[in-house]
Formats: C-alpha cells, structure tokens, sequence
C-alpha cells in the first residue's frame, strides 16, 4: 500500500468517471477509466475515500452493464479498504478533516449495506459491524454541522466533498433518519451557496479556499453543483468531478425557497457563525473520547494547540499512526513523560508551533450583498495569530472579478502532502484584523507577533490581487487607488506607498492598514462623485489603529476593541444566521427558512423536513 503522497494535482483530479452519464442512460461502456479509480482506491492514495464514493454507486447502480471481472475488482476494493484510521495497515490517506471524516463513514456505512454478510479483509469485521461503527459516526457528523455550522465554512472547494456524501446517503441509506437529515445537510449547504454567490459564482470569505479559486469564480469546484441546482450559469458539466454524484441523483430535488434566494440579484446584509472555537471545544462536544471531541478537533485541523494536542496524541498512540503522512513529525514530541504530567500543552505554548494556525476556528461572516458588488469579511478572525487555508475577506465585481489581500506565507513542511499552505496567495502567514460594516472593510495587519517553531523566513509585506487590465477605469494616486467595472466602484487606501507588480499591489512595511470601500452608480452618482466622497472624509491610519469619519458615520478600529460605530461598540460575533431569509439561532433546534411564499421547515430533533409555499406544504419524514 501507497505510505507517500502523489501530490494535490494528482489527488485532486479526476475523483469520477465521465462513462458514469452512459451507465446512467443503461449503456455499456469502456471500463478503463474505471478501473484506474479501482488502482487508486487500491493503492490507499489520499483522496482514494473520494474514488471509493464512485465506486460503491456505480456497484450498487449499474452493476449489470459491467463485466464480471470489473464486478470482482470492484467488489475486491470495496471489501478490502481501509475505512478508518483505527484500523490495521499502511496507507497515504488524510481522514480527518470535516469533509473527509463525513466521506469515510458514508463510504463504510454503505459498503457495510452491500456486503452485511461478508468479512471485509482489512480487519476481519462483517459488514453489518461496519454499518454499526459508521452509522454512529454519520449521526454525530450531522448533528454537529446542523447545530453548529460548516468548519471548513462557505468553501468552494470543499462543499463539492461534502455534498457528494449527503447524495450517496440519501439514495441508498437504510435508516430513513439518515436520509431526512442528509437532505437537511444538503438543503443548508446549498442555502450557503444561494446566499453568498455573486453572478452566479460562490467565491466568498471561507475556512478552506486556494488561490485559482479564489481568483476566478469560474475556476471553482462547485460550479457544477450550482449549475445544476440553480441553473444560474452557462458551462458543460465535467464528469470526472465528485459533484457528478449530484448532478445523476433522482431521490433530492432543492426545495422552492432556495431556488429562489438564488436567483435574486441583491440579498442585502448576511450576518452568519459557522463552526467552534477551540475554547468551546470542551463544553460543546463533551464526550472526551477520540471519536467525538477528538475527531472535532480534528476536523478543525487543530492537531498541535494547547486545547487540542493531549487529544491528539492520545489518538496518535491508540491508532498507531506513526507512519502516516501527515501526522508523523509528531513523534518530535511523543514522550511518555510529557503526556504522563500533562505538560504538552505548556509545551505547545513555549514552542508557538506555526501550525497552531492551520485549526479552523469559529467564523463570524459579514455579507453585503448588492446587485452591483459583494463584499464579504470573516470578522476579526483570530488577528495576529498564524493563518493557513482561511480566506478574510474579499470584493466580488461584475465580471468575474475578486479582490483580496493576504500575507504571503510559507509552507511549514516541504513534502508533498503538506506543502501548498499557507503560500504566496493561499491564506496568510500572519491573519490581520479585518472588520466590514456594509460596504467597507478595514484591514490592519501586525507583523510583529512572536516567532513560531517551524515558522519559515517572514515576509514584512502584504499584497492585493488587483488585476488592473480588467476594470474599465483606474486612477492610481501615492496611497489610493480607485476602480470602475460598469458601474460598480472600488476605493483601497493604503497607510504607505503601494508597489505595482504585475496582477498585484504590494505594500511593505510590519505595520500595514488599509481601507477598501466598495460603492455603485446607484449608491454613489458617477465615478467621479465616489472620488470626491473619500476626498472628503477625514481618515487617520496608524498601527494602533483605523480612525474614519464620513458624513454618515465615525468609525474607530482598534487591536483591543476591534469595531467602534458613533462612539458604539460593536458586536462581532453572531447567530447561526441572520438575514432576509432566516432568523436561526446558535445551536438551532429547527430552522425556518422563507422567501416569497415559498419556506422550508427543518427539525432536526423530530426529524422532519417541510417544504411548503402558502398554499401547501410536502413533508419529508
């Protein structure tokens, strides 16, 4: 079995089969990019969880349109796997992150289904024992993310792994309570996608987003799956993509009110919370075993801060994963000793490893959405600590164009596995303080914090994705720059001097600030007026600290109190969502979503799912 990794272009590229549409349509087809899903699935390559997905519907599906030798290949991968880190053998395999935990135990779960009779080799349990092992896991996996919201918030990488699993339950599950709350899970992932997509892309702030889909919404994983679901762009379906198993299902169809809150052009404010901090671990998830708080740690990435890392050895010795990829440097600090008298978490702190900063922690997401311009900040996420695959904040324009600024940072380990974040564009080094109230955001960055273990050279410079050639109108001044697309307006006023370079707008120093400010024909007049308002206001950038007054507002943005309007403090954090559409607070018991006579009613405790207008409603139970 594969122990090293193929690398992310490997890994990340065709997770399907295109043949798949054909059997579909009850055609036999050439198998053979099939069963280069089966070698891979065989050879436990990381990501191999996603090919296995394919596998086990296309067994439970088309299996008459197959030769008997791809049925036994198929059924051989399927019997011997290795579905959980628990269990005996080598492989490359991640497990443990949101969308890959809720993958393995859906890919068990259902294997288990198939075969209930049969002793899957790899650790001699039948597949009814793996029903009852999965199963547990599956029902934590959804009551998590129903009470709590997405760890790997709003990403456009990532909702592609998680919807595929919630497709696969809901079609071929046994247990009816599964499948509701699949459908459930799918309904409130596909609300993100409704509520934070611009021009029909979802490219927003997010726990987990890399830089090609960041830059262009076209370039994003989902786009299939809003394709599909809300018929809101123009492109050819790719069936070599995990989101295939969306587009092919007969037993989901999206309900009214979502449709519908996609399609409209301008959705107002979004205020949302999404996932824990590593504080609330211990009170949320109280069950201290490596399954539930262990396996929610882990799913937040955070294997090596002090909440976390007793847990994460603990798991690391019961499981025996010395060997595994991703997780074998921490041998460096597996000393019986240390676990023993419980000083790992002191540890952690005198050392200030820089992957403290890899755990995604609680989000509290601040959307303004028009129809000119979405501008979207992660408020005040966690500043001046280290950052990985977060993504803060970001401008949306007409044409596709996505404004965003990082601090570039370096990866922390060089093998393929763990080597493209955080990077020149993914994440940053060091996370900045970041507010927006409505069409401004205020961006101060320290980068000044305490060295890291395992820290690489700092960067003492911050950088904008800027693509001038795009915008129908620059003007650039020492400090300012302004931008016209149609008829949407950007300001960014910067603290220093600002490099061009290419694509980009660079501003050295250890103490940056920046302000962006976002306006339209419809909010502003004409490009010009838009210039002359910010020529107006009074603005004082220093490294303690934003001071800006226009004729609405004074605004005060501080280290120590990160937001202050007219002389008010501000609250930052928020429900689990507040909008136009729903009212759902923290730790929902149920959850009501309604737009234009149109509602969805979803009841996680009675296991309901309601889908109703004025006139009707259609209840799934």
């Amino acid at each position: 079995m594969a122990t090293e990794d193929v690398g992310m272009a490997i890994k990340m590229n065709t997770k399907c089969f295109p043949e798949i549409v054909d059997l579909d349509q009850e055609k036999t087809i050439d198998e053979t990019n099939l069963l280069s899903l089966v070698d891979f699935v065989n050879a436990r390559y990381d990501c191999a969880d996603f090919r296995m997905l394919v596998l086990i519907k296309t067994y439970k599906d088309y299996k008459k349109l197959l030769t008997d030798t791809t049925i036994q290949k198929i059924k051989e991968a399927i019997l011997n796997f290795k579905y959980w880190m628990d269990e005996p053998g080598d492989d490359g395999m991640c497990f443990w992150s949101e969308n890959h935990q809720l993958i393995f135990h859906t890919c068990e779960y259902l294997a288990g289904l198939i075969f209930p009779e049969a002793v899957f080799t790899n650790d001699g349990k039948t597949g009814k024992e793996h029903v009852e092992k999965a199963k547990i896991k599956i029902e934590h996996w959804l009551n998590d993310r129903f009470m709590y919201g997405m760890t790997e918030w709003h990403s456009n990488t990532y909702y592609e792994e998680d919807i595929a699993p919630l497709t696969l339950l809901i079609e071929q599950a046994k247990d009816q309570k599964i499948v509701v709350r699949a459908k459930m899970m799918l309904d409130l992932l596909l609300l993100d996608m409704a509520l934070y997509s611009f021009e029909g892309y979802f490219v927003t702030s997010s726990g987990r987003a890399y830089e090609k889909q960041k830059k262009r919404g076209a370039d994003a994983d989902v786009n299939d799956i809003l394709k599909k679901a809300f018929g809101i762009l123009n492109h050819e379906y790719d069936y070599t993509r995990l989101s295939t198993l969306f587009l092919l299902t007969k037993n989901y169809q999206v309900p009214d009110v979502i449709h519908l809150i996609a399609q409209q052009r301008e959705k107002g404010i979004i205020k949302a919370s999404n996932g824990l901090n590593l504080s609330e671990v211990k009170h949320e998830i109280r069950e201290k075993t490596n399954d539930r708080q262990g396996m929610y740690f882990w799913a937040m990435e955070a294997f090596t801060n002090p909440e976390s890392i007793m847990m994460t050895m603990k798991i690391y010795n019961d499981w025996h994963l010395e060997e595994n990829n991703f997780l074998r440097d921490l041998k460096m600090i597996n000393a019986p000793v240390l676990r023993k008298l419980k000083l790992l978490p002191l540890l952690v702190k005198i050392l200030n490893p820089a992957t403290r900063g890899v755990a995604i922690e609680r989000a509290n997401t601040y959307v303004y959405h028009t129809k000119h311009y979405m501008l979207t900040t992660a408020q005040a996420y966690h500043p001046k600590d280290f950052g990985d695959q977060q993504h803060l904040w970001q401008a949306s324009l007409p044409g596709d164009i996505h404004l965003f600024s990082t601090h570039p940072g370096s990866p922390m380990f060089d093998d393929p596995a763990r080597n493209f974040s955080p990077s020149y564009w993914v994440g940053n080094g060091i996370n900045p303080l970041v507010v927006q109230h409505e069409n401004r955001v205020f961006i101060l960055y320290n980068l000044t914090p305490r060295k890291g273990f395992l820290e690489r050279k700092r960067q003492t410079f911050i950088h904008i994705n800027l693509p001038f050639d795009v915008f129908d109108e620059v003007i650039e001044m020492e400090k300012t720059i302004f931008l016209m697309k149609k008829k949407t307006y950007c300001a960014l006023q910067f603290s220093k001097v600002y490099e061009k370079k290419n694509d980009e707008v660079m501003v050295h120093g250890k103490h940056i600030q920046m302000v962006v400010t976002m306006g339209s024909s419809e909010q502003d007049g004409s490009f010009k007026e838009f210039i002359a308002k910010r020529e107006t206001e009074e603005l004082l950038m220093t490294r303690f600290g934003i001071y800006l007054e226009d004729i609405e507002h004074s605004y005060r943005i501080g280290w120590s109190i990160p937001l202050m309007i007219d002389k008010t403090y501000v609250p930052l954090e928020y429900p689990r969502l507040e909008s136009n559409f729903a009212q759902i607070e923290r730790k929902p018991k149920s959850i009501d979503i309604q737009f234009s006579g149109h509602g969805l009613t979803l009841d996680h405790d009675a296991c309901t799912r309601e889908v109703w207008t004025n006139e009707r409603y259609r209840k799934d139970q």
